[in-house]
């Protein structure tokens, strides 16, 4: 896959993945368009999170999770990563509560950051 036609499946993935999430949480979320030109996550409007998206075949989970990692640290906000493959459903992993990354379904993810919601001040 050529790089123009794999970063056009990146944005439909972010697209298609902040779409489903922005329904389970009601709200109306967008990519980062800095995110390029900046190194950021791939979506910081979920307040508390850095979300880094990933829309690939060849799975590279650790190599994802130390990227969304270092985002999250920059934005000072908790890393979560969204990842698809063909004909599967969005995968998501974060470390929440405490310090073991989980594997959830993307149902789960909301449930997480609604939880992560209600505990604010």
């Amino acid at each position: 896959m050529t790089g123009r036609m794999s970063r056009n499946k990146g944005a439909r993935g972010e697209r298609e993945l902040l779409q489903l999430l922005g329904d389970e949480l009601g709200e109306s979320l967008k990519r980062n368009l800095q995110q390029t030109r900046e190194g950021g996550a791939d979506c910081l409007q979920v307040v508390g999170w850095a979300i880094e998206v990933k829309r690939c075949e060849r799975l590279s989970r650790p190599k994802w999770w130390a990227q969304a990692v270092d985002q999250a640290e920059r934005a000072g906000a908790q890393p979560m990563l969204a990842y698809r493959q063909n004909r599967q459903p969005w995968r998501v992993m974060c470390a929440w509560p405490g310090p073991t990354v989980r594997e959830m379904s993307l149902q789960e993810a909301a449930g997480v950051i609604r939880e992560k919601w209600a505990m604010r001040p």
